[in-house]
């Protein structure tokens, strides 16, 4: 029987496994987290009343996992830490390091939260926005005093929505992106569901009397060991902070992040092709029609493969489970239609992400925030002057900016900083960003204890 391990039990992840559980497929489904849903779905940790936007499909979810267990393995708080080709896996886990191999290999990996640097930004305080979601929601902590949010997207508003209806004193979104045309209302507005759900988002805000500032960035976080104010700047077409008008606002707390891009860590580890794609987040690895990458027997899915959200996500599981099963001569008619549904749902959602990402997709000049003492590597401590003295230099890989910098080589391995250094480098060598090669990753990625891999070995009863 063909092996089949999937790493990520969110919705894409965890859709692929329940697919093939239903033409009685097994698989081995690894997360890192205790419960599955990815961010999208994470429930409240202590059982309250879920957020505002709350999901109810992730609920389903899990409740369909548990009712397949005897099909789906599913291996909470299993980390993958390596890669290697076979495919095999290393893993970090509560009881230790072990190896597992793979026949077909499902990368379903997610997102990470853009960051943008600025003066201020390492103070207390500051947050991003996915980050006050995941206290809200795993630690049921929300922000106390006067929160300031800011950044762009759909994320920027959810969030803003949800601790305002938690009770947070929210009292500005900042949002880099001016008021949507008509043209990208349009393109949005062929997923009507998702567009409503935006706007009841805003109306929420209205309605609890958060000022938003449109075309606008915070460009400057202030205070004395904590935050105590911003400086909000006007921005240009393509986001460049405007020195005039610039305005202070009071606050306590700051939440802020540039949209998603793809989390793409283990399809670099594995040796994929990728492309540069920014209606998809970034760099994005190369799939076929079957979501095939160009290493034999790796597939990739959901976020992590491009940004779609939550609906492709679910969508793209579903047919790849479908596929998979159906390579192994195992079929299911409801499946077959849940299936076809999801390629027809397909096209409008990509629709969606186009109109989407050209109302708020990230634009280069947001970057020019930084001043040249602005911390941009907060693991290593490098600046921005650190960078363009190396830059200087005549090294403009990223590799060698590693190297000669340490920028990227601390514990967040470069999650953090690592597109505005790509977009300093850019813009420094007066290249196209798509012409800049990807920032390169090294095993292990996260940190383990030598005790964890003292014991790794490879998998026996544990497979």
């Amino acid at each position: 029987m063909s092996r089949i391990v999937i790493v990520g039990a969110g919705p894409a992840g965890a859709s692929t496994a329940l697919a093939l559980a239903r033409c009685g497929v097994a698989s081995i489904l690894l997360d890192d987290n205790p419960q599955a849903g990815g961010q999208i779905f994470r429930p409240r940790s202590d059982g309250s009343a879920p957020l505002l936007g709350h999901d109810a499909r992730g609920s389903a979810l899990r409740q369909a996992l548990h009712q397949h267990a005897t099909l789906i393995d599913h291996r909470r708080g299993h980390e993958v830490v390596a890669l290697y080709p076979g495919p095999k896996l290393w893993l970090s886990a509560p009881d230790g390091a072990y190896e597992l191999a793979a026949d077909q290999l499902v990368l379903a990996t997610g997102a990470v939260e853009v960051s943008v640097p600025v003066p201020g930004w390492t103070l207390p305080g500051v947050y991003t926005l996915g980050g006050l979601q995941i206290l809200a929601k795993a630690a049921t902590a929300v922000p106390s005093g006067k929160t300031v949010l800011a950044g762009a997207g759909p994320l920027l508003y959810l969030v803003a929505a949800q601790l305002v209806a938690a009770g947070v004193a929210v009292s500005d979104v900042v949002d880099a992106a001016a008021f949507p045309t008509a043209g990208q209302i349009a393109g949005m507005a062929r997923v009507p569901g998702l567009l409503l759900r935006g706007l009841g988002f805003e109306l929420t805000l209205r309605r609890h009397g958060v000022a938003i500032h449109r075309r606008s960035a915070v460009v400057e976080v202030i205070g004395d060991g904590a935050v105590s104010e911003v400086v909000v700047a006007r921005l240009g077409k393509d986001w460049t902070p405007r020195a005039e008008g610039r305005i202070r606002l009071r606050a306590d707390v700051v939440g802020v992040s540039f949209g998603l891009r793809p989390n793409t860590e283990l399809t670099q580890l594995a040796a994929c092709e990728h492309d540069y794609d920014p209606a998809a987040g970034g760099w994005r690895v190369r799939r076929d029609a079957g979501y095939a990458t160009s290493v034999p027997n790796i597939f990739a899915v959901g976020d992590g493969a491009g940004i779609g959200g939550v609906d492709t996500a679910l969508a793209e599981g579903t047919i790849l489970g479908q596929e998979l099963a159906k390579r192994l001569g195992r079929t299911d008619a409801v499946l077959d239609a849940e299936a076809k549904e999801a390629r027809r749902q397909l096209p409008g959602l990509a629709a969606f992400r186009r109109a989407l990402v050209d109302w708020s997709g990230l634009r280069p000049g947001i970057f020019r925030a930084a001043d040249a003492a602005t911390t941009v590597c907060r693991c290593e401590d490098v600046r921005l002057t650190d960078l363009d003295q190396a830059l200087a230099a005549g090294i403009a890989l990223p590799r060698g900016l590693k190297l000669r910098t340490r920028a990227g080589m601390g514990l967040c391995q470069g999650r953090t900083c690592s597109p505005a250094i790509q977009q300093r480098i850019a813009e420094k060598a007066g290249m196209p960003l798509p012409e800049v090669p990807m920032p390169t990753v090294r095993v292990p990625l996260r940190p383990v204890p030598v005790s964890a891999l003292a014991t790794l070995a490879p998998t026996t009863a544990a497979e």
